[in-house]
């Protein structure tokens, strides 16, 4: 049988060529799955819903370590415990300053660069922010034409 004989067979006459051989539409790719499949909307629902779920076992697993966490600290004795790292202010005098100043200034033309002493002297190059903004009371805040 040739194919010209074939495409003549009564049951290719009567069918549609025009759709697929699973019957699906071909412009909705992958179920409805999207173009490189990113998912369709039907199952964005299911998606959310899964998520959610998973974010509530997080938490619950979150609270339950704290809780263990929390309880085994109580057991511990306060002296135990250390202090957290505080900010504190240094007051340099006029010459520590220049000294500090001058040490900066001249960090790189020596051999020995030593990260700590730069950052021990960076309250000496360290300007306080100029409050520079005015607040006026009763300022006009709409234009009449």
């Amino acid at each position: 049988m040739t194919r010209t004989a074939r495409a003549s067979f009564p049951r290719a006459i009567v069918r549609d060529r025009s759709e697929s051989k699973s019957g699906l539409d071909k412009s909705v790719r992958k179920n409805g799955g999207g173009p490189h499949n990113w998912g369709s909307l039907a199952d964005e629902k299911d998606l959310e819903f899964a998520a959610l779920d998973d974010e509530e076992l997080e938490l619950e697993e979150e609270l339950g370590e704290s809780t263990d966490n929390l309880s085994a600290q109580s057991d511990s004795s306060l002296e135990d415990k250390k202090p957290g790292v505080q900010r504190t202010t240094i007051s340099r005098s006029n010459d520590e300053l220049k000294t500090a100043r001058k040490f900066r200034k001249h960090a790189l033309k020596n051999g020995n660069l030593d990260l700590s002493d730069i950052a021990r002297t960076s309250s000496a190059v360290a300007v306080p922010a100029k409050n520079t903004t005015v607040i006026a009371s009763g300022a006009q805040t709409s234009v009449s034409v």
